[in-house]
């Protein structure tokens, strides 16, 4: 089967070569389209070889509205490639239906990724899958690679692997890429066809010959980590190269950082800072964190705690961890920003949805020093006192303790915990039994988990597989995974009659008796 996989670019301009008269003609310019005659074709034509984009874009329009198909095609065309003015995914749309209306199909593929894209509309799948189909029929290896896709998905057509893989394979035989890629995951994953490592290794390697970035950097992780190939840095290296060339976003991040602290590579700030602002400016925020860095540090750079903490917010903005709490030291210290403990503590909490043990620390500091002051304190702050107390803050615990005693059984929990294990204190298994019950009574499953445990092993409490089975039963019904498993285990252990007094006891706690 042959495939037609020219660029799109390229169909383009071969169709403004066609509408060319073999006399001279004199490019337009953008300020001509607004004059009462509209530019000829030819006149269009020699616009887009001048490079004068926004005038050919104008200069279509009266010939679109008119009625001319090869026009309508390039209007739609520029307008859903942002050529010579800004993206119109509507317009776009309207002029290639048009197009295609009158028989004039070149943008079939290009119409087709518009409806799959389809924001901010939902996407239209079953239309998208038309076209392709159509598409498929002139031998396009692009249209036989999205189509695949959507038969792998089941959008637009009814899902069926095998034929995704065929039109897959087939666009992956014409030499597209992204479909070379495609295919070493599905003899990976053996989607559509029987798993296959070795093809799937010799799609993958054909992919990034070819150019697919994916696959450069999918061979860098598996040379870098020794998996599915034998371990070779050099080979990573290279891979990781090639992918940032191509504007993969993480290996500009990856290889940018790699020079600017010369971990791999010979140290090259300039050109670490380079591939670092490349995936900065396309919103990576492992890239604009080590930007903040840099500027934080003075590595490559003058030292500039302004500008850190401009980078820190774009990629704290965006919920990264390190750079959450890096932005709410600096607003807490009041250095490359004006000081400003409300914006700290946002940002401490923002690291915190990371688990980041130093953020909550950070936060427990500010309610054991009264800068949150009680009534402002967030639900979570008792965790945050906790954190601080399983550091051995010996003030830390004993806020624990006063929340314990008015009745907050999570405290209890985090006092079991620190008195089983000793952390910051001497090892008190029987007062940390105590606190764990406490909890475990007020509705704390992982205490509940906790005291199945003790109570199985009799580790701070008399040892009692009864007692152990109901509490793994009480934590089961509060939806605990593990406590199921741990219940089975138990019951191996004992006789009948056991289980089912371990079974009546959990019943009557369930049923508050």
């Amino acid at each position: 089967m042959h495939f037609n996989i020219l660029p799109i670019s390229r169909k383009l301009a071969l169709l403004l070569a066609l509408l060319a008269t073999t006399g001279l003609v004199q490019p337009i310019h953008a300020q001509q389209a607004d004059t009462l005659e509209p530019p000829s074709l030819e006149s269009v034509e020699a616009a887009w070889r001048a490079g004068d984009f926004a005038a050919a874009r104008a200069g279509l329009l009266a010939h679109a509205e008119a009625g001319v198909p090869v026009a309508q095609y390039r209007l739609g065309y520029m307008m859903g490639t942002a050529s010579g003015g800004p993206f119109d995914r509507e317009g776009a749309k309207k002029w290639l239906e048009a197009a295609i209306a009158q028989n004039h199909n070149a943008g079939f593929v290009l119409l087709a990724r518009l409806y799959l894209t389809g924001s901010p509309e939902i996407p239209d799948y079953e239309r998208a899958a038309q076209l392709l189909a159509l598409a498929v029929e002139d031998g396009d290896a692009e249209a036989h690679f999205y189509l695949g896709q959507l038969y792998r998905i089941g959008r637009g057509v009814e899902g069926d692997k095998v034929r995704g893989y065929t039109l897959v394979r087939a666009a992956g035989d014409a030499g597209y890429a992204p479909a070379q890629f495609a295919l070493a995951e599905m003899y990976s994953r053996g989607e559509g066809v029987e798993p296959d490592d070795a093809q799937a290794s010799r799609w993958l390697l054909q992919a990034a010959e070819n150019g697919s970035s994916k696959a450069q950097m999918s061979l860098y992780f598996n040379y870098s980590r020794g998996t599915g190939f034998p371990k070779d840095e050099a080979k990573a290296l290279g891979y990781l190269i090639l992918a940032a060339e191509g504007g993969h976003t993480l290996a500009e991040r990856i290889l940018g950082a790699s020079y600017l602290m010369g971990e791999g590579v010979e140290m090259d700030t300039e050109k670490g800072l380079d591939l670092l602002r490349r995936a900065a400016a396309k919103g990576e925020a492992g890239a604009q964190t080590n930007l903040g860095y840099a500027y934080a540090s003075g590595t490559g750079v003058a030292q500039d705690d302004a500008k850190a903490a401009e980078w820190y917010k774009l990629a704290a903005d965006q919920g990264l961890t390190r750079a959450a709490l890096v932005l709410g030291d600096l607003y807490q210290a009041g250095r490359g920003v004006e000081e400003n403990l409300d914006e700290a503590i946002k940002y401490y909490q923002i690291a915190t949805m990371g688990r980041s043990q130093l953020a909550e620390e950070r936060l427990g500091q500010l309610i054991l020093s009264g800068a949150i002051p009680p009534d402002k304190e967030p639900e979570r702050g008792i965790i945050w006192v906790a954190t601080l107390a399983e550091t051995g803050e010996a003030a830390a615990r004993d806020m624990l303790q006063a929340r314990a005693a008015t009745g907050e059984p999570y405290a209890d929990f985090r006092l079991g915990l620190i008195y089983r294990d000793g952390v910051g204190t001497d090892p008190d298994l029987p007062r940390g039994a105590k606190h764990m019950m406490i909890a475990a009574k007020g509705g704390i499953v992982a205490a509940q988990e906790q005291m199945a445990e003790m109570a199985a092993s009799g580790n701070g409490v008399e040892q009692d597989f009864v007692e152990a089975h109901k509490w793994a039963n009480i934590a089961a019904a509060n939806g605990s995974d593990a406590a199921v498993e741990r219940r089975g285990v138990l019951a191996d252990l004992m006789t009948a009659e056991q289980v089912a007094e371990a079974q009546a006891r959990a019943k009557a706690f369930l049923n508050g008796q």
